[in-house]
């Protein structure tokens, strides 16, 4: 009788706009995963309801008590789940909390890591109270004050950004204080709370980091140029402007400071799996801008560029990190006596 495969959940979906690009990101990693090793299975969050369904579109009946899916005429626990939700619930620290309970293990990080790194703010206030260099910033909340746009301590030109969201959704820059008023409306309709940052000038440079038992690899450095205002929703998913360059030309010792850096922050804030931590080079100092979580696995992201440049790979980086989820099971599952 062959050995029977793991169930390997792919949740995608999830409550915001970037549920568009979880879809594309969950279609990648479930064909990377080799199906004579694997059983890969979509499983799909809405509002409303949760289904899942094979790569073909069948669908099997879950019932999230446990996670479990009627499969082969048999119930059966999913063995491992790899989070592609950008956004709420998958970001944010919820789904992590539910699979928890349930016994699953994951890839990314703890539910506080990743409820504490949802945040913009709360993250570049940790950064900054342990030594790491961040834009200066201040956060508004939708019910409470606002600021004067004229007497703005943080200067022109600054970027506005929902607090709580994913690429790029709702951030504006803005060059003058008559602008401000408009930006900080925009980034209100995504996220109650909204950061406004100080500009800075220089490369823009992103660097994954890889982490699975414990290792912390960091990936090569990408350098994002556009003739956009910013690297927007527009420029990383549909613009033809919009130049990755892989491995970033940099001079030796500019590129060995953005690996240790990332590689810093990814161990400062417990993070686990897949993450990529983008960042500004001025020319004599990085300032770091924020961090991803779950970063995109679609086409046209970078995380995945980054893998098959570096050499590891896509399909033998996930089979290594699906391995050690199933080999080590969920040890932040709640024990029931």
């Amino acid at each position: 009788m062959p050995q029977e495969r793991p169930l390997i959940a792919v949740f995608r979906g999830g409550y915001s706009g970037e549920s568009v690009i979880s879809h594309q990101s969950a279609a990648r990693l479930l064909a990377a995963l080799d199906p004579s090793r694997y059983q890969p299975l979509f499983v799909t969050i809405e509002r409303n309801v949760w289904s899942c369904h094979d790569a073909a579109g069948s669908e099997f009946p879950l019932d999230r008590a446990d996670l479990s899916v009627m499969f082969e005429g048999r119930s059966r626990q999913f063995n491992a789940a790899l989070i592609a939700v950008h956004g709420p619930p998958g970001e944010d620290g919820t789904l992590q909390g539910y699979l928890d309970m349930v016994g699953v293990p994951y890839q990314t990080g703890g539910v506080l890591s990743m409820s504490m790194t949802f945040s913009k703010f709360a993250t570049t206030a940790m950064l900054r109270e342990q030594g790491y260099h961040v834009a200066p910033s201040v956060l508004v909340r939708s019910h409470g004050q606002r600021p004067d746009p004229g007497s703005l301590e943080l200067g022109y030109p600054c970027f506005v950004k929902p607090d709580q969201s994913g690429s790029s959704l709702g951030v504006s820059k803005v060059a003058r204080p008559d602008d401000l008023g408009a930006a900080l409306d925009k980034a209100f309709l995504e996220c109650d709370a909204v950061m406004i940052e100080a500009a800075v000038k220089g490369r823009e440079l992103t660097c994954g980091v890889l982490i699975t038992d414990r290792t912390y690899t960091p990936l090569p450095v990408c350098e994002i140029s556009t003739s956009r205002e910013f690297f927007d929703y527009e420029a990383k998913y549909h613009a033809q402007d919009t130049v990755e360059t892989i491995p970033a030309e940099l001079p030796s010792d500019v590129t060995a400071l953005v690996q240790q850096r990332s590689v810093g922050i990814a161990k400062a804030l417990d993070c686990k799996g897949m993450i990529r931590v983008d960042h500004f080079w001025t020319g004599s100092d990085l300032v770091t801008i924020e961090i991803n979580t779950v970063p995109g696995f679609s086409q046209a992201s970078i995380y995945p560029k980054m893998l098959e440049v570096s050499g590891l790979g896509v399909e033998a980086t996930l089979a290594r990190m699906v391995e050690s989820l199933i080999v080590q099971p969920n040890s932040r599952a709640l024990t029931h006596h």
